[in-house]
């Protein structure tokens, strides 16, 4: 049971990243235009969320605190 939770957690992260992603403004960002998440980096997202969640976190907090 716990590695279906693993997963399920991984699931609803990368679920997350892509709403995040599929938002307008975020889609023509400058920084966004090259950049492509297809089901590669979303099955990557699922299978190491706890690291792909750290530097999600690390780098929105370092993107709202700066000056």
């Amino acid at each position: 049971m716990t590695i279906l939770n693993y997963f399920f957690i991984g699931f609803a992260f990368a679920f997350i990243i892509d709403l995040l992603l599929s938002i307008e403004i975020i889609k023509k960002h400058p920084k966004m235009k090259d950049k492509n998440w297809g089901w590669g980096e979303r099955i990557t997202c699922i299978l190491f969320w706890p690291i792909t969640f750290a530097i999600f976190t690390v780098y929105f907090f370092k993107s709202s605190f700066k000056k």
